[in-house]
Parts: C-alpha cells; structure tokens; sequence
C-alpha cells in the first residue's frame, strides 16, 4: 500500500513539474539599445551651419549667410576648436598607423570625422550615423539624398573600377568633395561624403 502510494506521489510531482515548464513564459530577447541622438551643443550651434567643402569645411553664419574656410593645413588644435564650437565635445579620438595616405590621427564628433597628418588638418569623412544631417553642400547634398536629386544639383562623376563600390565625385578635380552611394540605381541614396585625405585601402 505505501508502495502504490509513493508511486501516485511521484506521477503527480511529475505532471506538476511538466505543467509548470509548460506554462513558464518565453524569454524575451533583450530590447535593442537606442541609437544616441548627436549633440550639436556647442555654444555656435544655434547661429551658424556646416558646409562641406573640397578644400576643407565651411562655417555658414545663419543670419547673414555670410561664409568662412576652416581649411586644409591649419593645425589640429585649430581644426577641433572650429568643429566643436558648434557640435560639441569630441566623441572619439583614434590613430591607425596603417593607412593607405600614410599614419594619421582622427578626431570624431559623432557622424563627422576629421583626418589630420603631421599635426595638420588633411581631410573629413562624413558617415551615415546620427549626426550626418548637420552637414551639406553648398549645392545642398547630403548623405541621405537619393543619386537622382544629387544628379540634379551638381555634376555626379561615378569612378571607374573602384573597391570601395558605388563611388563618385562632385564635379572633377583634386579639391572635389567624394562620396559613396549604398547601391546603384536612381534610387540609391548618399552613404558617405569625404574629401581631402583620408585612411582608405584601394
């Protein structure tokens, strides 16, 4: 009798156990991490815009439209001094002693990155992360704007045979402001702008 007792004990533990794994939630997968919104919370940040420029960046003021050139060859200190009057505090700063132009130092604020070698200002890279939407042409291209509306404002050169894929120029020439587009097509919108110097492997 104890036997068949412990028995019936067992089976119900059993079926209870059964029960309890079948009716424990799913875990969930973690929720994604926001995408942190960029500063732009230097103290010129309300009167004055970014332009991207061949020869370097151009300071807009917004009232008076008024333009002047960071350019090129101005030191460093220059150089982030300028940039983080507007957007703020840098988010980064890196080397790479590997690059294809040579070894050159970075210094980034958010999706903008500025390239220097010898302590000098040689170029920028504009990626498209939280940030880019600060930045544009003269002519008003962007990263985000589609090739179609790009082709219609400035003269679209795509480079031939390049291993960086969908690359093009803004017009031709050595102070000429480059770019990627994410595919072909019409469609296909502005991935990345750069000019000047920068650390790519051809």
């Amino acid at each position: 009798m104890m036997r068949h007792f412990t028995s019936l004990a067992l089976i119900g533990l059993l079926a209870a156990c059964k029960l309890a794994a079948d009716s424990a939630p799913a875990e969930k997968e973690p929720a994604a991490l926001p995408v942190p919104e960029a500063k732009a919370d230097g103290p010129a940040a309300a009167t004055t815009a970014i332009g991207l420029d061949g020869e370097g960046l151009r300071f807009v003021d917004k009232a008076t439209g008024k333009t002047s050139l960071l350019a090129f060859g101005v030191p460093r200190a220059q150089a982030e001094e300028a940039l983080a009057r507007v957007m703020g505090k840098e988010s980064d700063r890196s080397s790479n002693a590997e690059c294809g132009a040579g070894p050159m130092d970075f210094t980034r604020y958010d999706a903008m990155t500025l390239n220097f070698q010898d302590g000098k200002f040689a170029g920028w890279f504009l990626g498209n992360e939280p940030g880019a939407d600060q930045y544009s042409t003269m002519s008003g291209i962007a990263v985000g704007t589609p090739r179609a509306k790009a082709a219609g404002s400035a003269t679209i050169v795509m480079a031939e045979d390049s291993t960086l894929g969908e690359e093009f120029s803004i017009g031709e020439g050595e102070d000429s402001v480059g770019g990627m587009f994410a595919a072909p097509g019409d469609d296909a919108k502005i991935d990345a702008l750069f000019a000047g110097v920068n650390c790519f492997f051809r």
